[in-house]
């Protein structure tokens, strides 16, 4: 697809998905039910009869005609094929009963796996499947061993063997807790969590998912380190993992691997323990989550402790409201309606508007009449208190000038410690500056190390800048055994080992062009 535009091949790959959605879906779903149930069914060719005695079985009737047009349409959009299969036949009439044989094709089969797990899946909570995250971590030791040992005399089916279960473990891990927030996310947006539905919601969300993220807390440092000392051997423990035999497709090119087993395939689990340039890892945007999680907890607990006289949400009225009107008869439900709402049949009274300046008279239509206006306190939260007067409009032009000069003063000490720094340009060792440029190396730092995104590697540097009206400063970290870096201020000492560090500088834009233009 390109600016937004499907391109024929993805169009007829996505025609698909079209008996799932047409008015005939229930009988396509039970057609090819009949090839994807089982081991049986997807290896093996069935023809129109056979199809049409197997779901009289189940007690759909279709005729054999009926049937044929419905396995003649998944042919046309790629659920199904037509089978190579010579018809072995004793007769005219047994041939052309049998003439056409079906399979399934790995396109159909796709299709009604995701089909079915649409239609079982329910909208419940589903656990994180935080027990991979061991498996994971003993799997990278395993690869990290055998690339010390040496990728030579490692067999290619244990490489790929050992691979393909550590990224089987990732997708079940990924899988599991995208379900279990998508869920958590929906409980979250209600207003309307009763207390015993908040006793439950604080027992899943406090007890079990600060289990998970201490789960991720203990084990994110442990893959960090595993994964950035294997990733130099990525690619040739890929191509180790190949050389054991690859399917060729009939167009010469080499068939699909299982995930991991191409380079690329490592950016995924790398972008969910490691991260990248300019992007926090997944791992810890878990734990956010959860801290947003709770966050929200504690806002329903505000409302439910906020009393009864505040009524947040009638959500619980409304549906045990619907489940009388469910039960009732037609005349009791007249009345209950009445009663609820205070409305009464129409009596066919036409009379004019009492008041002229009224857009809406009492006597129109509710077919025909613009919606209400409902203010958002009401339709969001269910709050019906009136907002009162507004306040006098508060003065904060002593509060604005306290605020600029607290910033004029903060620019101008992030000036002098900035210059400080620039009399010490060039590779760093040993230096003693004062707590204002300790502050302002300190915050380089953490800039350049946040925008690695990931700990230094071997080759790796980091950078970050600081640039002021009067001076521009860069600093590169790079790893380097046995380096040290040392800076002294009176708020005490920072000793940074195996690192090396460098200032340069470089003059500001603004001062460049102060200078022309003197």
């Amino acid at each position: 697809m390109s600016d937004g535009v499907l391109q024929p091949a993805e169009r007829l790959t996505l025609g698909a998905l079209r008996y799932a959605v047409n008015d005939e879906a229930g009988t396509y779903l039970a057609i090819m039910r009949l090839f994807t149930a089982g081991i049986s069914g997807f290896l093996s060719d069935q023809s129109a009869d056979e199809i049409t005695d197997r779901l009289r079985e189940q007690g759909v009737e279709l005729d054999r005609d009926t049937v044929d047009q419905r396995l003649s349409y998944l042919v046309e959009h790629g659920n199904l094929a037509r089978s190579p299969r010579e018809t072995e036949a004793r007769s005219v009439r047994e041939y052309l009963r049998n003439r056409s044989r079906y399979q399934l094709t790995p396109r159909g089969e796709l299709v009604q796996r995701q089909v079915e797990e649409l239609l079982t899946r329910s909208d419940g909570a589903r656990e994180v499947s935080s027990e991979m995250l061991p498996g994971m971590l003993a799997g990278l030791t395993r690869l990290n061993r055998l690339c010390e040992q040496g990728l030579d005399r490692a067999d290619p089916t244990d490489v790929a063997t050992q691979v393909s279960t550590l990224f089987a473990q990732f997708e079940v891990l990924v899988t599991s807790t995208r379900q279990f927030y998508s869920y958590l996310a929906q409980v979250l947006t209600r207003f309307d969590l009763g207390r015993d539905e908040f006793v439950l919601f604080k027992g899943a969300l406090i007890d079990y998912l600060q289990r998970f993220v201490d789960e991720i807390s203990r084990h994110l440092p442990q893959m960090a380190d595993q994964l950035v000392a294997l990733e130099p051997h990525v690619v040739p423990l890929c191509e180790r993992a190949a050389s054991g035999g690859r399917l060729v497709a009939l167009d010469g090119s080499r068939a699909q691997r299982a995930p991991g087993l191409e380079p690329d395939d490592w950016r995924s689990l790398h972008a969910w323990f490691l991260g990248s340039p300019g992007r926090r890892a997944d791992a810890d945007n878990v734990r956010r989550l959860a801290t947003d999680a709770l966050r929200a907890l504690l806002t329903n607990l505000r409302r439910i402790a906020a009393g009864a006289d505040r009524h947040q949400s009638r959500y619980g009225d409304l549906v045990r409201l619907a489940g009388w009107f469910d039960e009732s008869p037609d005349d009791r439900a007249h009345e209950l309606w009445a009663a609820a709402f205070g409305l009464f049949g129409g009596r066919h009274l036409s009379f004019a508007a009492e008041t002229e300046g009224d857009p809406v008279p009492s006597t129109r239509s509710w077919w025909d009449a613009p919606a209400a206006e409902v203010p958002v306190g009401l339709r969001m939260r269910g709050d019906r208190q009136a907002g009162g007067r507004a306040s006098a409009r508060a003065d904060y032009t002593a509060a604005k000038q306290a605020r600029l000069a607290e910033r004029a003063q903060q620019e101008a000490r992030l000036r002098a410690a900035a210059a400080e720094l620039a009399a010490h340009a060039g590779p760093l060792s040993d230096l003693r500056v004062s707590d204002e440029a300790r502050s302002a190396f300190l915050d380089l730092y953490a800039a350049a190390l946040t925008r690695a995104g990931r700990p230094l590697g071997p080759t790796g540097t980091a950078r970050a800048e600081l640039r002021t009206s009067v001076t521009s400063l860069s600093l590169d970290v790079r790893r380097e055994p046995g380096a040290t870096v040392r800076l002294r201020s009176p708020a005490g000492t920072l000793v940074l080992r195996d690192l090396a560090i460098e200032l340069s500088t470089a003059e500001p834009a603004e001062a460049q062009v102060r200078r022309a233009e003197a």
